[in-house]
């Protein structure tokens, strides 16, 4: 872990957010032009393998771009302090309609160990009956992830905004004592250890990532 100063994040955010760029082309393309098509088998999983580490790399550059935002109390986490430069604006050809879709800015925590040692299914009577089958799952969509591709395109085409948007949120999670200040997996970043991540995205989350820890855990001042 260690920190980045302000000259360093202008050479760390552009190269970041030319590689999220990439990758929303590169789903864009796989997801196609339809958003409420059924997706071929398979598809889904390969976009959600390269969006889920695009999306949890965008979180940590936000999180590295307003370190300033972070400490303000919730009414004054508003304003930044620094420019940072701004991703190339492209238009991934995704459809906008009315619905508000936003950036999702928190990540599942790490799940404890499973218990060990035996296991009582049942006391004082017979068995319970078995369950029914599960229903087969509905052919995924387009839809869904079309509403994350635009929501990461947003934050690229705007990231100061979004750093802002993420500073008010943590600031308001730091007001009510919460346990997880920053709600980010430092520890297993999502889809950061799958095989076959390509190299240059790989080392880009994990640099961030083991700066955006050190700024989460480091003693203030």
């Amino acid at each position: 872990m260690f920190p980045l100063d302000e000259q360093d994040m202008e050479i760390v955010a552009p190269e970041g957010w030319a590689r999220l760029d990439r990758v929303v082309l590169m789903a864009v393309d796989l997801l196609g032009p339809v958003a409420d098509a059924i997706l071929p088998k398979g598809v889904a999983a390969k976009i959600l393998a390269i969006l889920k580490p695009a999306e949890a790399l965008a979180r940590r550059l936000l999180y590295l771009l307003a370190p300033d935002l972070i400490s303000m109390s919730p009414a004054k986490a508003g304003a930044s302090s620094s420019s940072v430069p701004a991703p190339t604006a492209r238009d991934p050809g995704l459809r906008r309609d009315s619905r508000k879709i936003l950036f999702r800015l928190t990540e599942a925590p790490t799940r404890g160990p499973r218990p060990t040692g035996p296991r009582i299914r049942y006391l004082d009577g017979p068995p319970a009956p078995p369950k029914p089958p599960a229903r087969p799952s509905a052919p995924p969509t387009a839809a869904k992830l079309r509403d994350r591709l635009i929501a990461l395109s947003m934050v690229l085409g705007d990231p100061d905004h979004h750093a802002k948007r993420l500073a008010r949120f943590l600031a308001r999670r730091a007001a009510k004592g919460s346990p997880r200040p920053v709600p980010f997996n430092f520890a297993y970043v999502p889809r950061l250890a799958r095989h076959g991540l390509e190299e240059d995205l790989r080392d880009a989350l994990e640099f961030t990532n083991a700066a955006a820890q050190y700024k989460a855990t480091a003693p203030p001042g």
